[in-house]
């Protein structure tokens, strides 16, 4: 009787799912059929130039743009994962603010971002912060200490810069280019697992016409990437460096980073939801396939960063100088994987992989 029911179970779960592929099947080859609406105003990436000179304490803010207390709350913010609040500053921009674990890992990863030449949102980290007319909140309370917050992640919303669409992966401007790989390729090494299309906005800045695309939330990096069942985390030093970069370059010359968010164990369940198994199987599949030259290429322009610009992206979000150390050890250990990739004897032995 056990056996029988076992493998009942065992159809059920099959036919979910045979039944989830065929769906996924039909709606790639329908979401293939789109045309991809060119942009002649649609901006990707910008050629940094010498950035050793970048400035990666402020990274795509300055001094001059940072937040000014005294802060007035003016709403909760409910949407995303994590505890978020708007609010204006002294000099009336509007902030959005957002706490816990993600607001020191968001406020160093934007910056490594645009010291490599992709557009990034400005974000500035507080330890503490005052807010007149702080609210109770429905999440995140354990960072608030009367009218303050702890460990607080200050985004601007600039009047000259529009909020326009999601844009995915695999279907925007930029397609197979050097560019966007080489931005899929940071994402890996950020092990930024929240690489999905409600992330990526495109920003048009209203001076200039440009369509800027942008990856607008980095919070879940500097941790440990996986899915739903495995081990994951955000700002975790320990776990970011005992995670593995690269792990080969296959016979046609592509990278496969060792980047998996695909459902393990007990998250294995999730398959009776196919939308939310094949949510996570195509964030996989989208940080896949780079050619080597091109993780190379980005590894050359992350290269000229010094240690001092690194540890200056980490002191602008907060963390201690030993962590601070860590973390640039473990990035110029990834960024010397990349380098490898444009060295010959990669590239040979790259053929002999079966």
């Amino acid at each position: 009787m056990k056996s029988m029911n076992r493998n009942r179970w065992l159809i059920v779960v099959a036919s979910v799912i045979i039944v989830g592929l065929s769906l996924e099947t039909f709606s790639t080859a329908k979401y293939r059929k789109k045309k991809q609406h060119a942009d002649k105003n649609a901006v990707l990436w910008r050629d940094p130039g010498n950035i050793r000179n970048r400035d990666l304490y402020y990274g795509p803010g300055s001094k001059d743009r940072a937040p000014v207390p005294p802060f007035r709350f003016i709403k909760e913010v409910k949407e995303g994962g994590m505890p978020k609040f708007e609010v204006e500053d002294a000099r009336g921009t509007k902030w959005r603010v957002k706490l816990g674990p993600e607001a020191q890992a968001e406020t160093a990863a934007t910056r490594l971002v645009w010291a490599a030449g992709y557009n990034a949102e400005e974000s500035y980290y507080l330890d503490r912060a005052r807010i007149d007319g702080m609210k109770k909140l429905s999440r995140g309370q354990k960072y608030v200490q009367g009218d303050s917050v702890l460990g607080a992640r200050f985004e601007p919303r600039r009047k000259d810069i529009e909020r326009g669409k999601n844009w995915d992966w695999n279907n925007n401007p930029f397609k197979n280019t050097r560019e966007l790989n080489g931005l899929k390729t940071m994402m890996v090494m950020l092990n930024n697992w929240d690489t999905f299309k409600k992330n990526n906005r495109v920003l048009r800045n209203k001076e200039s016409g440009e369509s800027i695309y942008t990856v607008t939330d980095l919070g879940a990096t500097f941790g440990q990437a996986g899915g739903i069942g495995g081990r994951r985390s955000k700002s975790d030093v320990r776990d970011f460096e005992r995670d593995r970069y690269v792990r080969k370059v296959d016979k046609k010359g592509n990278v496969k980073f060792d980047y998996n968010l695909k459902p393990k164990g007990l998250g294995l369940l999730s398959v009776v939801y196919p939308p939310y198994y094949f949510r996570q199987r195509k964030a996989t599949n989208d940080m896949q396939k780079i050619p080597a030259e091109h993780a190379a290429w980005i590894g050359g322009v992350l290269s000229q960063l010094s240690d001092n610009q690194l540890r200056d992206s980490f002191r602008a979000a907060g963390y201690d100088r030993a962590t601070t150390e860590r973390y640039v050890r473990a990035m110029r250990g990834r960024i010397n994987e990349l380098n490898r990739l444009d060295q010959p004897q990669v590239a040979t032995r790259a053929r002999r992989v079966r």
